[in-house]
């Protein structure tokens, strides 16, 4: 996928074109593009995705725009999710920014990402629990013993 964040640029400037046809073109390629990325098995550079993904996100006022943005980075996180820790720092003032946004889809779809970000976090930092299966193999040789 060499030149993904550029494709993806383009088709997120139709996202809100003032044709309905293009807008419908772009939408489609645009979920095209995004199951192409989430699908592929080999490696490509995230950071000029999320440039890309940002500038909209901050530059644009149009919820589709908005929404797609949004998609991209809940999908990235989802798929990535190491590669994405070190683009968190840089990604969560930009998220709570877009809390405050007037579309409600938006402010869903935000929380759904701090979301995902915020369960990546816990899951590496917890420490790994006993199973069920593990708490009852010692509560019956706990048993066993009295």
């Amino acid at each position: 996928l060499p030149y993904h964040a550029e494709v993806l640029g383009a088709i997120m400037r139709c996202l809100s074109d003032a044709e309905a046809e293009i807008r419908q073109v772009a939408d489609r390629t645009n979920g095209d593009l995004l199951t192409l990325v989430q699908e592929t098995g080999g490696m490509f550079e995230l950071s000029p995705l999320l440039d890309t993904l940002t500038g909209e996100l901050l530059g644009k006022d149009d919820v589709p725009t908005k929404m797609a943005a949004l998609r991209w980075i809940n999908m990235l996180l989802e798929k990535r999710k190491g590669d994405m820790n070190q683009f968190i720092p840089d990604l969560l003032p930009l998220l709570l920014r877009t809390l405050s946004d007037s579309s409600d889809a938006v402010v869903l779809l935000n929380v759904q990402v701090l979301s995902r970000i915020s369960l990546s976090h816990t899951e590496k930092e917890q420490p790994p629990t006993r199973t069920d299966e593990q708490q009852d193999a010692t509560t019956t040789v706990t048993d066993g013993n009295d």
